[in-house]
């Protein structure tokens, strides 16, 4: 909020997915979720969000299938829980949003980077070294 992360999270996904696309749409879901959670608590704290949380994703197809809610035959073993994206984007919630894999925060969170990249996306996030 404001200039810093307020809410992160890495976890271990529970089924194996058959392809980067699957992983990174069942992440999406995953985070769809933590943003309704949010976005429920601001609304409780009386501030309300006048517009869609911007989900930043970047795997085009992952993007794709969670904006378009036609039948996809490479989606069609998604597990259906993480279809809970596509109904967040179409009411309005959430907007998702292409962003290039150089420029992607959260990799600092979910795997090893040269020196320069991580202290570019930690100091992005807000945190500071100690």
């Amino acid at each position: 909020m404001g200039e810093g992360a307020i809410t992160w999270s890495s976890k271990k996904q529970n089924t194996v997915a058959l392809s980067s696309t699957e992983a990174e749409y069942t992440a999406m879901a995953h985070a769809a979720r933590e943003t309704v959670w949010l976005r429920n608590l601001f609304q409780e704290l009386n501030l309300p969000q006048k517009y869609p949380t911007i989900l930043y994703g970047d795997n085009q197809s992952a993007l794709a299938i969670a904006r378009d809610p036609q039948y996809h035959a490479r989606s069609k073993h998604f597990d259906i829980k993480s279809h809970y994206i596509r109904d967040q984007i179409s009411n309005g919630i959430i907007k998702e949003e292409y962003c290039n894999t150089d420029d992607m925060i959260a990799d600092v969170l979910t795997k090893a980077l040269h020196k320069p990249k991580h202290l570019r996306f930690m100091k992005e996030l807000g945190v500071s070294p100690v």
